[in-house]
């Protein structure tokens, strides 16, 4: 209510068909309601106070507002002596005659709000009342007596972009807190590599938990560990140890304790999914459940039309859940991605969100509005549908606390991607997706995510600073910390009930579950080769090619400077040489580091 008290002056004007919604919400706990969106809505003129004005004089308006004021103060009362919210749906009922006699007021004076000596009077500012369906919701639950709640490791995650990684080599990530390993088990012949199958084991090998990432993949297909030369196939099992007696060998690699750990994977979509469950039946529940996944690139009626351009992958030093809410929230793309995908200075304004779809343990939550659909399926993809034909694959993957992996791909409608393309500029989409190599695509949505990421590691240590953690025992509340009031938070909020309510709080880490203290500097957010070069086959190549590249440069001008005759062309081709190399070395740092600043971002 305070955007509508004129500063200073203690004047209150009210719409008259905001009076009776104005009137429950103080019954219901001060809490106002929606704005209707007439009132609000596109092309219509925001509410504004009233100028400051003496209150016309006569006895009719006096005692319509008392009579309104002494009628809530009675009806407040009354439901909390009947049991605060529990009663408060008798309300509204109760309070019909003091709507009605509110607009009488209001049709004929302005109300004046007289704030006594040593009083204080505290109004609360419009809000969405998403407290209210949590606390019917977690009500429902415990009549109910048990809610499904989310199984985290009987899900599919997101872990790596198959066309991305060398398959001769093991490569090392986490999931859930659990220390991984993928490698592809095709051998080897004649100097080229078959592929194989992509496998995940834990990152341990069985016999003293030295780590199989920095072992190698041999000609045979299997992997070897790099501390005693144990191997192991495709499945896990022990297939050399050269250490035991020939005639105990066989004994010993038949040892279920001679075994790794392994994981059931499955590659959709040139993404390579991990089910991290430890469980004997984990096999047949993974074939029996789909990842997450686009599905217009499965529709048999639809594919053919829908283009799916190629995946980036990306280490980031934040959390799953904030970036997530971050995901969640259309508002942003507007203002942090300034000169990329909108204009903080012209494009933020007022729009609707809604809720998509009913809240479900393994569905995740959707909302809906102008920027188009943001679908959060658990446990890593924010599907956002943007009108013009253009979907976002957005996968997350929780690695461990404070840090999580992306990997993300553009789909285009080609019947349709020729017209506008809701929230995002057509030609920022044409952008990362035009004719140019996967390496120079990956290196300009490094412009993009680090303007995500600077905010988002500060964000998640300010939420700790403050007490709230995405785990189950936080000392508050999302809601406790936050001032959310306008309609474009609603996915982000959604997100957060849903990772409250039906998955535990936050990630059952297998690690130490506590975050990492704050980056004193930026600089490891600004990371691109620990990040994504060393992870991805086709950075690496193209980087080592530029800095060839420099080199020749370089040589090119020290020869020149041996060889060529005295005078001004000897002088202007050691120059030109020396400024190619130049060049080509702050080129080739873009795979080293991106540094970003929103100031500097004009």
């Amino acid at each position: 209510l305070k955007q509508w008290l004129v500063p200073g002056a203690g004047h209150l004007s009210t719409p008259p068909r905001l009076k009776s919604a104005m009137s429950v919400a103080f019954v219901h706990g001060a809490v106002a309601p929606r704005l209707p969106a007439a009132t609000v809505g596109v092309g219509a003129e925001p509410v504004r106070a009233a100028a400051p004005r003496q209150a016309e004089k006569g006895p009719s308006a006096g005692t319509a507002a008392a009579a309104a004021a002494t009628s809530a103060a009675a009806a407040l009362a009354l439901v909390k002596r009947r049991g605060g919210r529990r009663h408060a749906h008798r309300a509204p009922v109760a309070l019909r005659a003091v709507g009605k006699a509110n607009d009488s007021a209001s049709s004929k004076a302005t109300t004046t709000i007289k704030r006594a000596a040593g009083t204080a009077v505290e109004l609360a500012p419009p809000t969405i009342d998403f407290e209210a369906d949590d606390e019917a919701e977690e009500r429902a639950a415990e009549q109910a007596k048990e809610v499904k709640q989310f199984e985290w490791r009987k899900n599919w995650y997101a872990i790596h972009v198959v066309e991305s990684m060398d398959p001769v080599r093991p490569h090392k990530t986490q999931v859930l807190g659990t220390n991984v390993v993928i490698w592809n088990d095709g051998p080897t012949v004649d100097g080229k590599k078959q592929m194989g199958t992509w496998r995940v084991f834990e990152d341990a090998c069985p016999h003293r938990k030295a780590p199989l990432s920095e072992g190698r993949v041999e000609d045979d297909g299997n992997l070897l560990c790099s501390y005693h030369a144990w191997r192991f196939d495709g499945t896990g099992d022990c297939v050399a140890l050269p250490y035991s007696p020939e005639h105990l060998q066989a004994k010993h690699m038949c040892s279920c304790r001679a075994k790794c750990q392994t994981f059931p994977t499955r590659v959709e979509d040139g993404v390579l999914f991990v089910w991290p469950d430890y469980g004997p039946n984990a096999e047949e529940e993974s074939a029996a459940k789909p990842p997450p996944l686009i599905e217009e690139l499965h529709d048999e009626d639809k594919k053919d039309k829908w283009i799916q351009f190629p995946v980036n992958i990306r280490d980031l030093d934040l959390g799953w859940d904030v970036f997530f809410e971050n995901a969640m929230d259309p508002a942003h793309f507007l203002v942090a991605h300034h000169n990329v995908t909108g204009n903080r200075y012209t494009d933020p304004k007022w729009f609707d969100m809604k809720s998509w779809r009913k809240m479900d343990t393994d569905g995740g939550v959707a909302v809906r509005g102008i920027p188009g659909i943001f679908d959060f399926r658990p446990p890593c993809l924010v599907k956002n549908q943007q009108d013009g034909g253009v979907i976002f694959a957005i996968y997350n993957t929780p690695t461990m606390p404070g840090k999580c992996r992306h990997i993300g791909f553009l789909v285009l409608d080609t019947d349709t991607i020729a017209g506008d393309s809701g929230v995002v500029d057509k030609d920022a989409v044409k952008l990362f997706t035009g004719p140019v190599p996967i390496w120079l695509q990956h290196l300009l949505t490094s412009f993009f995510l680090h303007q995500d990421a600077v905010l988002l590691h500060h964000q998640e240590q300010n939420f700790k600073d403050q007490g709230f953690q995405a785990k189950g025992d936080t000392d508050k509340m999302f809601r406790e910390v936050t001032y959310t009031p306008n309609q474009v938070d609603i996915g982000s909020i959604q997100f957060r009930r849903w990772l409250r309510t039906r998955a535990g709080g936050g990630v059952p880490w297998a690690c130490d579950p506590r975050l990492p203290p704050r980056l004193l500097t930026n600089e490891k957010i600004f990371d691109v080769y620990n990040s994504h070069t060393k992870h991805c086959q086709y950075c690496l190549d193209a980087r080592r090619n530029v800095f060839f590249m420099r080199d020749a440069s370089y040589a090119s001008a020290f020869a020149v400077a041996l060889a060529a005759p005295d005078g001004p062309e000897r002088i202007a081709v050691g120059a030109a040489a020396c400024v190619v190399g130049l060049g080509l070395q702050k080129f080739g740092d873009l795979f080293d580091r991106y540094e970003f600043n929103h100031q500097d971002n004009k």
